[in-house]
């Protein structure tokens, strides 16, 4: 092929218009990736609605693809599969392996992922939205087992990844923890799918709407409350204290974003109980806490960003052999390239969970 179609975010509010682009020669150590299903992420809602926000880009960062073209040199993936043509992948942009997070191990400072990179800048095709995708030399690449679904593989990568990473930074899950989840969007169910994982003995998911709340439930919650119904944050505290005979949860998790969240959390978690939060990731509007019950309850709190390639690696051969809940369910609406605003009002009015780019169906 010579050239590909791709959707570009071409500024704040603007529809993402779909653009033609070259496809590139590949050189030795690349890989050229035909995109089989990219999710449409918050992050790139919150992005098109920045201001600030660097433009042009072809978005997409939660991506599965099948290898088209193997450079010279490329022969397995970041486990030593060996790799052919046609092979389902998930990837990864290079580490730069000098930069102080990669001497940590964490997620490189200086190479921005696949889905944050300027289209007017040469391989141009470096985003999910589009039908190709070009991976530069040194490409971390997984392959998907044949009897693995593709959208299985992408949950991986959806929520999931990052929740993990946060949850490792916090000490773990305990067997036998209860566990409240803040948020039912993708991040929240990748949050109740890993903390049933890990054996806790009793979830409870905190949302809406309706739909969403019964999504958690097949993704392993064992009650949820619905804020629909409970619109006040302290009545939502209440319910939590009650359902946990008055002591409050062992670990904390918050994935909603909303600007009461965190301190109705503080307030969830029991007596030197884990607090994560992952959700506050945009700075919009005044988001009041009471920082001394951090100190008075001894809570042990984090935040975290992203995750590192151990964690992605473990949460997709987690996918692969561990998680028994259907995930699948969870790319609830799938859209041509052409639709790629569409989905874009779907997640918005969380008519879908899970919106899914098919740039090549």
């Amino acid at each position: 092929m010579d050239t590909c179609k791709a959707a570009v975010f071409v500024g704040p509010g603007k529809p993402l218009e779909v653009r033609e682009f070259a496809v590139p020669e590949v050189e030795p150590g690349a890989v050229l990736v035909k995109m089989e299903m990219a999710a449409v992420c918050g992050s790139d809602v919150h992005t098109w609605h920045d201001p600030s926000a660097e433009h042009p880009v072809i978005f997409g960062h939660e991506n599965v693809g099948a290898i088209a073209q193997l450079g010279r040199g490329v022969t397995q993936d970041a486990l030593g599969n060996p790799l052919r043509e046609g092979d389902r992948v998930l990837f990864r942009r290079a580490a730069c392996g000098r930069c102080p997070r990669c001497a940590a191990g964490e997620s490189c400072q200086v190479n921005r992922g696949y889905g944050f990179l300027s289209s007017d800048e040469f391989p141009h095709i470096r985003g999910g939205f589009g039908q190709y995708l070009y991976m530069e030399p040194s490409p971390w690449l997984l392959r998907v087992p044949d009897d693995m679904p593709t959208e299985r593989a992408l949950l991986s990568v959806v929520g999931n990844h990052t929740v993990l990473n946060g949850i490792e930074k916090i000490g773990g899950i305990r067997l036998a923890d209860t566990v409240v989840v803040q948020g039912t969007g993708p991040i929240g169910m990748g949050a109740v799918v890993q903390a049933r994982v890990m054996g806790a003995a009793r979830i409870i998911a905190v949302g809406a709407p309706p739909n969403r709340l019964a999504l958690a439930k097949e993704m392993g919650a064992d009650e949820t409350i619905d804020i629909g119904e409970h619109p006040e944050p302290e009545d939502r505290v209440t319910l939590v204290h009650d359902l946990t005979q008055g002591r409050g949860a062992d670990v904390v998790i918050e994935c909603s974003g909303a600007g009461t969240a965190v301190q109705e959390g503080l307030e969830m978690v029991r007596q030197g109980g884990k607090y994560l939060v992952v959700g506050q990731a945009t700075d919009y509007g005044t988001k009041p806490i009471n920082p001394s019950l951090i100190t008075r309850k001894a809570v042990l709190m984090s935040g975290v960003l992203s995750s590192s390639r151990q964690n992605i690696i473990r949460s997709f051969q987690a996918m692969h052999t561990v998680v028994r809940q259907p995930v699948e369910k969870l790319v609830t609406h799938r859209f041509p390239l052409e639709g790629v605003n569409d989905a874009f009002h779907s997640h918005e009015t969380l008519e879908a969970m899970v919106a899914a780019i098919l740039p090549n169906g």
